[in-house]
């Protein structure tokens, strides 16, 4: 590891374009992440590291999921510049998908630079055995983001709205994806609003 006594405001690597794919530049900054700030914390699961997941094009953006060993992040990231909306750290924007409308923090990173994020979970130890559960969870996990919310039947009830998941309910979806397909719609649940939502 290259040492330096200059202070640096600015990484080179949060300047990379995120095409053709940020697969990489996810990798190489979360792993960067990981042996600096993140060293010594007792949140980090010793069975997983970090791998960018499925990251693909959707509208306007780059869709996948980071997987690390403290978190398991949808990531939406810059595609199409001029489509960009480029708001404060810490604000929340809402993005329709097929399976329901999910919220997506605004990012700026010494290390990666600007993209959104929604989290799955964190930290993973307690839900996730080792790195390739992990890995079967956020593909899965995508999976079910891009399928349509199933519309009741003509005389079927309609199902009440549901709080927010908690960890014990992940943590039985993941028992019940040993034994047959994965399906992650238990703990991608809508967190639908009226403030902004994007197209």
């Amino acid at each position: 590891m290259i040492k330096t006594n200059a202070p640096t405001t600015q990484n080179p690597q949060s300047e990379e374009p995120w095409a053709p794919n940020p697969a990489q530049r996810l990798e190489r900054g979360f792993n960067r992440i990981w042996q600096t700030r993140m060293q010594g914390l007792p949140m980090l699961h010793p069975r997983v590291h970090v791998q960018a997941v499925g990251f693909h094009k959707w509208k306007y953006f780059w869709l996948g999921i980071i997987v690390t060993p403290w978190c398991m992040n949808v990531i939406l990231a810059k595609g199409q510049p001029s489509k960009w909306k480029s708001i404060p750290e810490g604000r929340r924007l809402h993005y329709p998908f097929p399976a329901g409308i999910y919220d997506f923090i605004s990012v700026k990173d010494r290390i990666l630079g600007e993209y959104q994020m929604c989290s799955l979970m964190s930290p993973l130890e307690e839900v996730v055995s080792d790195h390739d559960m992990a890995v079967e969870i956020a593909k899965a996990a995508l999976e079910e983001l891009m399928k349509p919310e199933q519309e009741p039947e003509l005389g079927e009830p309609i199902p009440a709205i549901q709080p927010e998941v908690d960890p014990e309910t992940i943590e039985k979806a993941v028992e019940t994806a040993i034994n047959r397909p994965i399906s992650r719609r238990s703990f991608l649940r809508p967190k639908a609003t009226q403030e902004e939502q994007e197209s």
